[in-house]
């Protein structure tokens, strides 16, 4: 099973830290020279930092044999399969964020209802192209096979 690049932990922690300083400055604006302006963040900032390295060693995700596996969270473990024949498209993306820690995801788009889609983060953007054309490949040549 692979598992996202390090990179992602990094954007993660990069987000905490904005979260963390907006709360501080808030709570600071809100309770002036008081405990709280200080406790409320760095409590955030331990838990939050707890939580991004449990999500980061719970993420994986790999193409198998006739699948895309998947493997998430912390609180709710979640395993995925995604057959090849319900693969619809496949995109990878990369927000603003994920270009400045030079880091792509792909998102493999499903039969199915509204929200059929899953995503394998933290990848570097060659081996994210890569996933694209393999998953575009097989999904072609499972197209004659039956879903079921």
């Amino acid at each position: 099973m692979r598992s996202p690049e390090t990179r992602l932990a990094y954007m993660w922690f990069a987000e905490l830290l904005v979260l963390v300083f907006g709360l501080y400055v808030a709570v600071s604006v809100v309770f002036p020279g008081k405990v709280y302006s200080f406790l409320a963040p760095v409590a955030l900032l331990v838990l939050g930092s707890a939580y991004i390295v449990l999500e980061y060693r719970a993420w994986g995700f790999e193409v198998r044999d006739d699948h895309l596996y998947l493997e998430y969270g912390v609180f709710t473990k979640v395993k995925t399969m995604v057959p090849f024949v319900r693969i619809q498209h496949v995109d990878t993306q990369r927000n603003a964020l994920e270009r400045v820690f030079g880091i792509s995801r792909v998102v493999v788009y499903t039969a199915g209802t509204r929200g059929s889609d899953v995503k394998a983060k933290g990848l570097l953007p060659g081996e994210a192209d890569s996933m694209q054309e393999k998953l575009r490949d097989v999904a072609i040549e499972s197209e004659d096979r039956d879903a079921v």
